[in-house]
């Protein structure tokens, strides 16, 4: 081991890495403050900091340099948990609530051990290591569990850096273990090793989280050009890429599909003597039972204005896509009580075409179900007049 460099000196460049990424941790947060999480991560880059200059800062206050390991020993433990907190915050996971209540226990308990093993060098980091394994373990399970496709290349780039910094405080677990005396395991070479790891993970974990921003960050942008500002629905462009997708799957299965147009009857009414926002909460309302209609895998997207589209998947004939449109009338249809106390009775005129019977282009299909789905609406004007409007509710 004589290639490497001395403690000592790896001690400065760690140091002097952790003080690098706690500025550029910083700088993310600042760009990314929507980022869930990144104000935790940065909470952990700013304690790992502090770990790092509290010997050096110590020693030059006068302290004793069992008193500067203390610190730098519990500053280490409380790093990871809030390493552990920015991750779980940042993949929306529900023990992210709990996690800041454990903190006001866990972080004394680091800070009391640390005081109670800062002399025993073996006792330390046989537990202190078995604590960073699992918090280092945690943050790396909760990074890679269930990521989307997209997201799911950037999440295990992260989780392999905490899996390597796991794997070193691990091996020295191991050596602690082993250890016949303090100064065995003090003045052993993986120390150094460890050091030159340390650097790696630092970088490392930096560098992962700024591409997981970078890749939420684009993610937000494809979701405002595909995604119904209101609804949260897909839109129009989203859905004719979703049609084209749909159509190139027939071509290879030979399954058909049917494509449901549907229309709100009385709409307008609903804006002119509710106001808008009665016409707004209307739209939520309707997309949000057509959602549950299609639990099943179906396709749902807002056209435009209070024209929305179904693309109901693997019809084995007409009448099921025609129960399937009963079945979506039931599941929309009905009243709707408005925060304003007033009522509407929301109800839809659809329009159903099926692919390849009604149509071999894609354009086509859209047409034939809209001319349904108008021929259905002029048969209710004619029968009833256009929808029944809204009625104010006692």
């Amino acid at each position: 081991m004589r290639w490497m460099l001395d403690r000592e000196t790896l001690s400065v460049v760690v140091s002097m890495v952790a003080q690098v990424t706690l500025l550029v941790m910083y700088t993310i947060w600042r760009i990314n403050r929507q980022v869930p999480g990144l104000r935790w991560w940065m909470a952990s880059s700013a304690m790992m900091s502090l770990g790092f200059l509290a010997i050096p800062l110590a020693l030059a206050l006068g302290w004793s340099f069992s008193q500067a390991l203390i610190v730098n020993h519990a500053a280490g433990l409380i790093t990871l948990m809030l390493l552990l907190q920015g991750s779980l915050r940042f993949r929306g996971h529900p023990a992210a609530d709990h996690w800041p209540r454990a903190l006001l226990l866990l972080a004394p308990a680091a800070m009391l051990s640390a005081v109670l093993l800062h002399a025993h060098a073996v006792r330390r980091y046989q537990i202190h290591d078995a604590v960073s394994v699992l918090l280092l373990g945690l943050s790396a399970w909760v990074m890679c569990r269930h990521s989307r496709p997209e997201e799911r290349l950037v999440h295990r780039v992260a989780g392999f850096f905490l899996l390597l910094m796991a794997a070193a405080m691990a091996t020295r677990w191991v050596l602690a273990c082993l250890a016949p005396d303090d100064p065995s395991i003090q003045e052993h070479p993986f120390q150094g090793v460890l050091y030159l790891m340390l650097v790696l993970f630092i970088v490392g974990w930096t560098y992962s989280i700024s591409l997981a921003c970078y890749q939420q960050a684009q993610s937000r942008v494809l979701a405002l050009a595909r995604e119904d500002a209101l609804t949260d629905l897909p839109n129009r462009r989203y859905f004719d890429e979703t049609l084209d997708r749909e159509v190139a799957r027939w071509e290879r299965s030979q399954q058909s599909f049917g494509l449901v147009m549907a229309d709100l009857n009385g709409f307008k009414q609903v804006n002119d003597r509710l106001g808008h926002d009665a016409g707004d909460a209307v739209l939520i309302e309707v997309a949000r039972r057509l959602r549950e209609f299609a639990r099943g895998g179906d396709f749902v997207a807002r056209l435009g204005g209070d024209e929305f589209v179904i693309l109901i998947h693997d019809l084995s004939s007409l009448s099921t896509g025609e129960q399937a449109v009963q079945r979506l009338r039931k599941t929309v249809n009905g009243p709707l009580q408005l925060a304003s106390g007033a009522s509407v009775e929301i109800e839809v005129s659809l329009g159903l075409a099926c692919w390849p019977q009604d149509a071999t282009q894609p354009g086509d299909l859209v047409k034939a179900a809209d001319l349904r789905m108008y021929a259905e609406k002029a048969l209710l004007k004619a029968r009833h007049g256009l929808a029944r409007g809204p009625r104010l509710g006692t």
